[in-house]
């Protein structure tokens, strides 16, 4: 542990589940039958700057909408947690709309204590101090770790633990896995401690679509910097530009799926793995999914994860969603 400020502590933990590197995940994922390439490996500092891009664009309606709701109930939602809380917070990044929840949380006690866990080593200490800079009442653990392996080492504090996962994180997994991530999450979760997830919901297939495929092409740079990135660090010669982005919404699975389209048949070679891919003229690659839900489809995942939807907060047109969610004992409970 490292102590930047006296204000501030830094965990760092090694992961538990070793994933395999960007070489393998891509000789693996261009192999398959249906090829795919995981979400994950978007943001390098390019695929970063242009997902910011993309929060401001006026099609992308997630993050302004949530924000929304935040900054209209930023303290009902602190209120319904406890009457003294401490924060958690899963993919914290820069913090800018957790700043809402610590505003409002401080106004309603002297002091906070906040536990981001994001893998982004740098950027988790950079906006860490900032946030001491802007809010003298806060104190912050830092835990640079995957998400599993981080809320295994929260620091023991007395007060409720009001645990975040913002953003509509969540959708980019699928239901089993959605499922298994809050399960593991309940397993930490004291019976005053509660949930506050973000969730996209269910509306006019237009207007979701156009989210993903906005006018500006930005969506479609970043999802083909994910070949670009490939060229640049593993030696390989992929025709990004005989790839077109694509992101239809599924109605069958109630979500987004992020494809590249090959439009003109080539073979590529990946000096990494030593390895060459024949793509085929309207072969798709699928890199990300995006669930879209209903309020009472999440409320019934929650309860496959042994957790009980106890609030919700939607913004006027009902187009997302923050829920507090809170543990049920053995007997469905709370």
């Amino acid at each position: 542990m490292l102590s930047s400020d006296t204000r501030l502590q830094y965990v760092e933990v090694p992961p538990t589940l070793r994933e395999l590197p960007f070489c393998a995940v891509v000789a693996e994922g261009l192999s398959a039958p249906r090829k795919w390439l995981p979400c994950r490996f978007f943001y390098d500092q390019i695929g970063s700057e242009l997902f910011e891009q993309i929060c401001d664009l006026p099609e992308y309606y997630l993050t302004r909408t949530e924000r929304s709701i935040l900054d209209r109930d930023a303290d009902e939602i602190v209120a319904a947690a406890g009457q003294e809380i401490s924060l958690v917070e899963f993919g914290s990044g820069s913090s800018v709309k957790t700043r809402l929840l610590i505003d409002a949380t401080l106004r309603r006690q002297k002091a906070l204590h906040y536990s981001p866990i994001d893998i982004s080593a740098a950027f988790l200490k950079s906006s860490s101090l900032a946030l001491l800079d802007d809010f003298p009442g806060l104190d912050i653990t830092a835990i640079a770790a995957e998400y599993h392996d981080g809320i295994s080492v929260l620091p023991e504090v007395d007060l409720p633990r009001l645990i975040l996962f913002l953003g509509s994180s969540i959708g980019n997994f699928t239901h089993q896995e959605a499922a298994d991530f809050l399960a593991h999450v309940r397993q930490s979760m004291r019976s005053e401690d509660r949930m506050l997830i973000g969730i996209d919901l269910i509306k006019n297939r237009s207007i979701i679509e156009a989210a993903y495929n906005d006018s500006e092409g930005v969506t479609a740079a970043f999802n083909k910097n994910l070949l670009r990135r490939i060229n640049r660090e593993l030696g390989a010669d992929i025709q990004v530009d005989a790839f077109e982005h694509s992101a239809p919404f599924i109605e069958e699975h109630s979500r987004i799926e992020m494809h590249l389209v090959c439009r003109k048949a080539h073979k590529a070679y990946v000096g990494a793995v030593d390895m060459s891919f024949q793509f085929r003229q309207g072969e798709i690659i699928h890199t990300e999914n995006s669930h879209k839900y209903s309020l009472g489809g999440f409320a019934s995942l929650c309860r496959t994860a042994g957790l009980e939807v106890e609030r919700h907060w939607t913004d006027d047109r009902k187009w997302f969603a923050l829920l507090l969610v809170r543990p049920q004992t053995a007997d469905g409970q709370p």
